[in-house]
């Protein structure tokens, strides 16, 4: 954690201990860690029925099986064979949803969840699942089914294929607490923002640096702490710095 660095790294400094300890605190009482959740899969077909096409939802479940948010949902009129999703959802409830009609080939899906439940309200960290459900015939569906740690840690899981669904990567990412974010703005910093062709990342114990859409979606990874901008368009995204002590990202202007 990168209070723990700051701590270390200043051992004898009485503000510093004093800041651990009140970050401490903080951090313990804090159960509803905002941040962002990404999943990615690559669908493929498994019968002759329809197919190519194929209808698919993705969907998040807290720990007693309660359904809490729709991610992806592409089904249009098919929805109904959909039924481990519409059996879970309040009438098949898609509301922040990433939304479509049926999908005329397979391919890749991402989605995200920002740890809201469907009344927008930030949930209770702890265990839950993603659900993951494709059709592609008249004879039924596969599900996929997931769980995960929503929390303070950030956490990547890559499960193993299964049939229907392959290449699955579910990330946790949660947002810096503000005490942390105060930190890490004093260790870190990047310039010029707005940004035209380069971008520099100073700061201590870097890895890589990560430049992502503000959905969420990796466009450039970098191990130097120079950043060539020049194949992204204008616009805004987001520059996460992955340290040793964790991670952290900020808001910049490609123009």
């Amino acid at each position: 954690m990168v209070y723990q660095s700051l701590f270390k790294n200043n051992k004898g400094m009485k503000k510093y201990s004093l800041l651990f300890l009140f970050l401490v605190a903080v951090t313990s009482m804090n159960a509803q860690t905002t941040g962002q959740l990404t999943v990615t899969v690559t669908t493929s077909s498994t019968d002759d029925g329809f197919a190519p096409n194929n209808i698919v939802a993705v969907w998040i479940q807290d720990n007693s099986g309660k359904f809490v948010k729709t991610l992806l949902a592409f089904a249009d009129a098919q929805t109904a064979r959909l039924t481990n999703w519409v059996t879970a959802t309040p009438v098949g409830n898609t509301t922040d949803a990433t939304t479509g009609a049926t999908q005329t080939e397979h391919g890749t899906r991402t989605c995200t969840w920002n740890g809201t439940n469907v009344s927008k309200a930030i949930v209770a960290d702890g265990t839950y699942t993603v659900k993951m459900e494709m059709a592609e015939s008249n004879s039924g569906s596969r599900v996929g089914t997931f769980t995960f740690e929503k929390g303070p840690n950030a956490i990547t899981l890559t499960p193993t294929n299964i049939p229907s669904f392959s290449n699955i990567n579910i990330t946790w990412t949660p947002n810096p607490t503000a005490i942390e974010k105060v930190l890490m703005d004093k260790l870190y910093s990047i310039y010029p923002n707005p940004a035209h062709t380069f971008i520099y990342v100073s700061g201590p114990d870097i890895k890589k640096i990560q430049i992502q859409s503000l959905s969420g979606a990796n466009l450039l990874v970098s191990n130097q702490q120079k950043v060539d901008l020049s194949t992204l368009v204008r616009g805004s995204y987001l520059l996460k710095v992955v340290s040793e002590s964790g991670s952290y990202a900020v808001k910049f202007i490609k123009e």
